[in-house]
């Protein structure tokens, strides 16, 4: 079960700071905070800022779930949206959603597998296709990850959503027969020709040549 990130978070003067811009958020960062909003449950959409590394670290935290200590209170969120700047480096500004810990959630985790590849299966190549899915469950039911044990996997075979050992009140939000990891047998390279000094090149094909017309 994926546990909240708890992080404080400073209460921020919308007057002050209106939108959630470049501007705003170019200024923001180089004090070393990021803005974001808190809304949900028809409660009033509160304006904080939160440090860059609190950012971060609850960006790569399992489960996207976050405790926000706003000096006084506590707000439970999920992480909804993070908007990014044009490069995908820098985040300018994030989106919290209240929620309580029987609330039933959408929410993405990662694909994670686990074992190693039998001895049968070693000569082909593991392709994992699927890296994250979408799954229902109770906010405070979040599974870290979704565990898929690859040890058993043969030649040629796969492991759809339908194979997923899941926890009773997690489900899947995708098609059962969608593929998330398979062993395929690897493509044998052709052999040089005979007295060749290089690889096959393509054939060249040169057009007919013309003859001359006569005086």
């Amino acid at each position: 079960m994926s546990e909240a990130v708890r992080i404080k978070v400073e209460p921020r003067d919308a007057r002050k700071n209106k939108g959630t811009g470049t501007r705003v958020s170019r200024r923001l960062r180089k004090s070393g905070r990021i803005p974001a909003v808190i809304y949900g449950h028809k409660q009033a959409v509160v304006p904080v800022t939160l440090s860059h590394d609190d950012v971060l670290r609850m960006i790569k935290a399992p489960g996207h779930l976050a405790e926000l200590d706003l000096g006084g209170a506590t707000e439970t969120v999920l992480i909804r949206d993070v908007q990014w700047d044009h490069l995908g480096k820098e985040v300018l500004h994030l989106d919290f959603a209240r929620v309580n810990a029987e609330e039933i959630i959408e929410t993405e985790v990662n694909v994670e597998l686990r074992g190693q590849v039998s001895s049968a299966a070693a000569s082909g190549v593991l392709e994992h296709v699927v890296h994250s899915l979408r799954i229902k469950c109770r906010a405070a039911s979040i599974p870290d990850s979704i565990k898929v044990d690859i040890s058993e996997l043969g030649l040629d075979q796969g492991i759809h959503v339908r194979d997923l050992k899941l926890p009773a009140d997690v489900t899947v939000d995708a098609d059962a027969d969608l593929l998330l990891v398979h062993i395929v047998t690897r493509s044998a390279e052709p052999e040089p020709s005979e007295g060749a000094e290089g690889p096959n090149q393509p054939e060249v094909i040169k057009p007919e040549r013309k003859e001359k017309e006569k005086d």
